[in-house]
């Protein structure tokens, strides 16, 4: 009986053990991929309702002291930035 031959690699380190997790490395990103569009609705849901509907009225204070509201930029694309000085 011939003894087998063993390999200088170590088994995670072999061509077929690379290939075999590449292969299923790019199947289970496929899949997730696949999944995580059904879970979402699909590429065309649209924005969901509750960013249709309008700000409600409020008024804001500036560095400066005077006071803000939303419908002095009605009609505009505005981003409100909020932090809690508290939260670190």
């Amino acid at each position: 009986m011939k003894k087998k031959r063993r390999s200088a690699r170590p088994w995670w380190r072999r061509r077929r053990t690379l290939q075999s997790l590449a292969l299923l490395t790019s199947t289970a990103v496929v899949v997730g991929l696949i999944v995580w569009l059904v879970v979402r609705g699909g590429a065309d849901s649209g924005p969901k309702q509750y960013l249709r509907e309008p700000a409600p009225p409020f008024d804001l204070p500036t560095i400066a002291g005077e006071q803000v509201s939303p419908a002095d930029h009605l009609g505009r694309h505005n981003v409100l930035i909020f932090f809690n000085e508290g939260m670190g």
